[in-house]
């Protein structure tokens, strides 16, 4: 796969030297790297593997992204770049081209998580954002008179449907055509009735976690976590795991890292604790691993939910999440 992976990015630097027009990059940019581009196949296709080629294969797959990324950027400021040294207006010359967007910041940070995920050996899939309470409590051990149904503050539609105010959903989905050993992480956005604050806002971007095989424990857990987190924040970070109750993992946690904004002297974003709440983790509870169709006495997995926009918070040192969907471009145009 190693050598189908190099062919893929010899193939598309040559498509894309050769582009002549924005319109050929952006074809090119959905052949290569859209959700159904040839290299995205590539990546679904690494849970398959056996660990060592997985990680080999996952980081010459996210080498060859980088370089087809970096060759369109290039070729896209050259085909854009306004003509020079001409000495004759030309009135059937095109006029000056608009400069395009970016990507949003907190999109950049999912496609990071993704990237780091991925060379891990994990699958990314998605899922619908309006649910239902089977998906979104029941088969997550939450049933209807649980009082755990008040904490999530939902948006109910009418009849019975309901805004996701999780991901998890989209595991439990993902596993009714999968069988252990899996990987995956969910990206996505959310949607709870809660206050909006510095640090909240009725809408988020989540990213959730889940590994199921034999004989994983908590100790995988934390590994991960803390390997992802080194990996994001290209250094060490202090981080803390305290005992918390959630219905579907048991024992579970939550995890706290040290502000990057104070340093951990304390301000508003993590209310002057010097600590800020980046994720719930655990190991999977026994019931949800049965509603998944998986055997307790011969498997066991753990899952995480991580909050994307507070991560792009900290990474960049922003203060307010209210800005992240302001459409302020002195703003955004920052990143």
């Amino acid at each position: 796969m190693g050598e189908t992976v190099e062919k893929i990015r010899q193939e598309a630097l040559i498509k894309v030297q050769q582009a002549e027009t924005i319109e050929e990059l952006r074809g090119l940019s959905v052949r290569y790297l859209g959700r159904k581009g040839a290299l995205t196949r590539v990546l679904r296709q690494l849970q398959d593997l056996p660990v060592d080629e997985r990680r080999a294969v996952g980081q010459l797959a996210n080498r060859a992204k980088r370089d087809i990324v970096l060759a369109m950027d290039e070729r896209r400021e050259e085909v854009q770049r306004p003509l020079e040294n001409a000495s004759v207006l030309e009135s059937t010359w095109p006029g000056s081209a608009r400069g395009l967007g970016h990507l949003h910041p907190v999109t950049q940070q999912i496609r990071i998580a993704e990237d780091i995920f991925c060379s891990m050996g994990f699958e990314v899939v998605t899922g619908p954002e309006l649910e239902s309470p089977k998906y979104n409590f029941d088969l997550l051990n939450i049933p209807k008179d649980h009082p755990a149904r008040d904490e999530w503050d939902t948006f109910y539609i009418e009849g019975e449907l309901l805004l996701r105010t999780h991901t998890s959903p989209v595991q439990l989905r993902a596993m009714e055509k999968r069988k252990p050993p899996v990987r995956l992480i969910v990206p996505g956005r959310v949607f709870r009735h809660e206050a909006t604050d510095p640090g909240h806002d009725t809408m988020f971007y989540h990213l959730e976690g889940l590994v199921i095989d034999r004989g994983v424990s908590a100790a995988n857990l934390m590994a991960t976590l803390k390997d992802f987190l080194r990996a994001v924040f290209q250094r060490s970070v202090e981080i803390r795991f305290r005992p918390s109750f959630f219905p579907f993992v048991e024992p579970g946690y939550e995890v706290d890292m040290q502000c990057q904004l104070c340093g951990g002297t304390g301000c508003s974003v993590c209310k002057q604790t010097g600590w800020v709440e980046l994720l719930g983790a655990g190991t999977v509870h026994p019931t949800v691993l049965r509603n998944m169709g998986v055997d307790p006495r011969e498997y066991s997995g753990f899952a995480f939910g991580i909050g994307m926009d507070r991560l792009m918070m900290l990474r960049h040192g922003v203060n307010d999440i209210r800005l992240l969907y302001s459409g302020d471009l002195r703003f955004l145009e920052q990143f």
